[in-house]
């Protein structure tokens, strides 16, 4: 008899390691955002293995060396990157990405700006209107140096 016991409890002990196993790897999505500078290229990546659903990334340039500022692009180009809850910053709207895919934009404004000679910080946040419940919600800031002689 101690041996089925044995047996019996090796069983819902595996049973039971499973359920935990199952439940921790619940499927989510996982934002990912990189930035060309030298093309204005918005590239979003979910990693996970959920379909997002449709968010934000938000943009901010700041100058760290050199005189000025970021410049100031045409305000009928940068219209719909416009939105009230980001105030100091582009935003990229997205729709849903399934896992394992991305989806990539180009910033209309992009060729028409003119940089001054400096470096300059991009600073990007995936799903920054946080709509998504993401597996690592640790990762969604890329900054990105742009340097112009």
């Amino acid at each position: 008899m101690s041996g089925n016991f044995t047996i019996a409890a090796a069983a819902a002990l595996i049973a039971v390691s499973a359920t935990a196993t199952t439940a921790a790897a619940a499927p989510q999505p996982d934002l990912i955002v990189k930035f060309s500078t030298s093309n204005g290229r918005v590239h979003l990546r979910n990693e996970g293995n959920k379909t997002s659903k449709p968010s934000l990334v938000t943009i901010v340039c700041t100058k760290i060396s050199g005189a000025g500022s970021c410049p100031d692009p045409d305000p009928k180009l940068v219209k719909k990157y416009e939105n009230p809850a980001f105030p100091n910053a582009a935003t990229v709207k997205f729709g849903g990405i399934k896992g394992g895919k991305a989806k990539n934009h180009v910033l209309k404004f992009w060729p028409a700006l003119a940089f001054a000679p400096g470096k300059y910080r991009f600073t990007l946040i995936a799903d920054a209107s946080g709509t998504n419940a993401e597996s690592n919600e640790g990762n969604n800031t890329t900054v990105v140096i742009k340097t112009v002689p």
